[in-house]
């Protein structure tokens, strides 16, 4: 089991390097290298253009062209085929870590390794690929001007206190939990939820040593019956039909709608939508708190990896490639900028809803990448690992005990022999 509490020791971003941040020999660091980001606001509000300057007049000689890239997915593949992909690119997620030799270089010898969160989910053969930009916080987003009216005073800890609060919520014709089920893929969550419910990161590979990990009082089972017991409870949206998630947005702004279970990705957006029906401060109405699982009282956060910057293994010009990895995770403020918690624990998450969340220091479950085999299995017993559509048919199921049952057939017969 991994779990950890963050201690932020919030250094202002820029101090980092004279704190004792070491970097490659700027002898070493010279010449033009190319990145290609998927980040499409840095390049709109300058920021990309800031920040390479900033690199630039530190590291006198050097160059940095900045590439935008929109289905990064889709078309990065290509360029790694051809073997033109320049310097410093993400570590494509759906390349198996098998290959990440082929197409990264190793970054050991970068203090980001003794720093940084996540770099066990990138190293191979004790070669470390990538540093992630920062991080998401699987929790509960919820609108604290919804809690008032329906007279809750204070954050759910235990399962029983987040039903209860529900129901206090009904009361007032609130919407108690948004799950979207119309729209599908934030039935996702259910399956990030297991590993709460495991409080376990390393959770999915252990299911493959399970011959029935959806049947009651498993991980698994248990996250989709609470998510069941919502539905059943009548605490979540009454149209699960259609996809209404531009107006969920909008109803949780609007604290119409009070919680889901959702990353602090949401919550940006959540403003937005809020704002466009004149609502006033809505990002001071919304915060966070753990996921209630059970009712210990000591729930714990889930993180979820955001994208990892590698280093090209085609790249002329490592050493500067490597520079402006460190440059952007340690000195600039990307991942803040980003609403992510960041990959370097020296640097404190500003956004006010993450603050929130972390105040009490509660326990972190780093999400561990899922192997192979078990998307495979996932895959071969028709499961849609994090798409969403299975969830959402077990919970309409009108006989939920036969349909788990059947999942734990078909997932026992998918199992590598």
């Amino acid at each position: 089991m991994k779990t950890s509490v963050i201690a932020w020791k919030a250094l202002p971003v820029a101090s980092l390097l004279a704190a004792g941040v070491s970097i490659s020999s700027a002898g070493d660091i010279g010449g033009e290298i190319t990145f290609y980001t998927h980040f499409s606001q840095f390049v709109d509000n300058g920021d990309w253009e800031r920040w390479a300057g900033e690199f630039e007049d530190r590291y006198p000689g050097t160059d940095v062209e900045v590439l935008h890239v929109g289905n990064y997915r889709k078309e990065m593949p290509t360029r790694i085929a051809s073997g033109d992909y320049g310097d410093v690119l993400n570590v494509l997620d759906n390349l198996p870590p098998s290959d990440y030799a082929e197409f990264y270089l190793p970054l050991n010898d970068m203090s980001l390794a003794d720093t940084h969160t996540f770099v066990d989910r990138y190293t191979v053969d004790g070669n470390i690929y990538g540093y992630v930009y920062g991080a998401n916080a699987e929790a509960i987003v919820y609108n604290k001007a919804a809690f008032e009216r329906a007279g809750i005073e204070s954050v759910p800890t235990t399962r029983s206190e987040l039903f209860a609060a529900c129901d206090r919520l009904k009361s007032e014709d609130i919407v108690p939990f948004q799950i979207n089920m119309g729209a599908g893929w934030p039935m996702q969550q259910w399956d990030k939820a297991a590993l709460l419910f495991a409080d376990d990161g390393s959770y999915y590979d252990k299911a493959l040593m399970d011959s029935a990990p959806y049947a009651e009082g498993k991980p698994y089972g248990e996250s989709m019956r609470f998510v069941r017991e919502l539905f059943e409870a009548g605490c979540t949206e009454r149209d699960y039909t259609a996809n209404n998630w531009d107006e969920s947005k909008m109803l949780l702004g609007a604290g119409e709608a009070a919680m889901w279970f959702l990353a602090n990705w949401s919550i940006p957006q959540t403003i937005v939508a809020g704002e466009s029906l004149g609502v006033d401060n809505v990002s001071e109405d919304l915060g966070m708190f753990p996921l209630p699982v059970n009712d210990s009282g000591n729930p714990a956060v889930l993180l979820w990896p955001d994208w990892a910057l590698g280093v090209s293994a085609k790249s002329d010009n490592p050493e500067t490639a490597k520079a402006w990895i460190q440059f952007l995770l340690t000195e600039t403020d990307v991942a803040n900028a980003s609403g992510f918690i960041p990959g370097d624990p020296r640097i404190a998450p500003e956004m006010p809803q993450l603050v929130e969340l972390f105040a009490g220091e509660p326990r972190i479950i780093e999400a561990s990448t899922p192997s192979s085999e078990f998307k495979q299995a996932m895959a071969d017993a028709r499961l849609d690992f994090m798409t969403g559509t299975y969830i959402r048919d077990l919970v309409l199921a009108d006989d939920f005990d036969s349909a788990i049952d059947d999942i734990n057939t078909r997932w026992s017969r998918a199992l590598p022999q």
